[in-house]
């Protein structure tokens, strides 16, 4: 596909008057967004706010009303293999019989190619990426038989095998244990030292402080965006959130 000239290359993600409507009811109004690359963003929102949506719609997956999107200055079409996206757990049928090193295999069809198997080189770069995320001892096991953090670990070693510079993950920590959630924020937080942009889909305000450096809040509109330590405020939170803040957490700097 050939891509459109650069626009704004200097943003790992740069979001331009995007919204998207299911039928009549907008799930994205007007988001104008920018997120510098080597960072490690979270965005966030209430329920229903459209964090999910505005992935999908960035990625391809959900047609938008209006906007345009650009990864380092592409439209997405050019930048098939670059971007490594984890969905929310819920969304992937676990049942397919598959084994777990096969899954993380699929990460590299699109430079082997969908219609060869995958040879020798191939198949150790994915018991690295297993290694990586503690999986490696699980790669013949069947995909079913795994607990969900554990299937969640396969889903970011897939995504790791790409090599891809813009890592997108849905909710990853959602129902995982305090132990798989410690590995994926560990290697997250390499990825990033390492030059890679991470952006998360993430629910628990109580932890973006610790684990993340740039932050999006949302709520079918952009509240604020930026370096966590300038955003992360109880005046945009309640912006968002509402009297839904006090039930969530409370940010540094007691709310009143």
């Amino acid at each position: 596909m050939r891509d459109a000239a650069l626009h704004e290359p200097g943003q790992a993600l740069h979001v331009e008057d995007l919204t998207v409507s299911y039928g009549t009811d907008p799930a994205l109004w007007d988001i104008d967004l920018d997120i510098p690359p080597g960072v490690m963003c979270a965005i966030v929102g209430p329920n229903g706010a459209g964090k999910s949506t505005l992935i999908k719609a960035a990625l391809g997956l959900v047609r938008p009303v209006a906007g345009h999107v650009r990864f380092l200055g592409h439209e997405i079409g050019a930048m098939r293999g670059r971007i490594g996206y984890v969905p929310q757990r819920h969304s992937v049928d676990w049942d397919f019989p598959t084994t777990t090193r096969d899954v993380v295999e699929m990460g590299l069809y699109r430079s082997i190619g969908w219609f060869r198997r995958p040879g020798r080189a191939a198949r150790d770069r994915a018991l690295a990426a297993l290694a990586e995320v503690g999986m490696q001892d699980y790669a013949d096991r069947q995909i079913s038989q795994l607990s969900g953090g554990q299937q969640q670990r396969v889903f970011l070693a897939r995504a790791l095998v790409q090599d891809a510079p813009i890592l997108i993950l849905d909710e990853p920590m959602a129902g995982v244990d305090a132990t798989t959630e410690a590995v994926i924020i560990d290697l997250l937080k390499r990825l990033r030292d390492a030059g890679r942009t991470v952006i998360v889909v993430h629910h628990d305000l109580t932890t973006v402080q610790s684990h993340f450096d740039w932050l999006v809040i949302l709520n079918i509109r952009i509240i604020a965006q930026g370096p966590v330590r300038d955003v992360y405020t109880p005046e945009n939170l309640r912006a968002a959130y509402g009297r839904q803040l006090a039930m969530i957490a409370e940010p540094a700097g007691a709310l009143p």
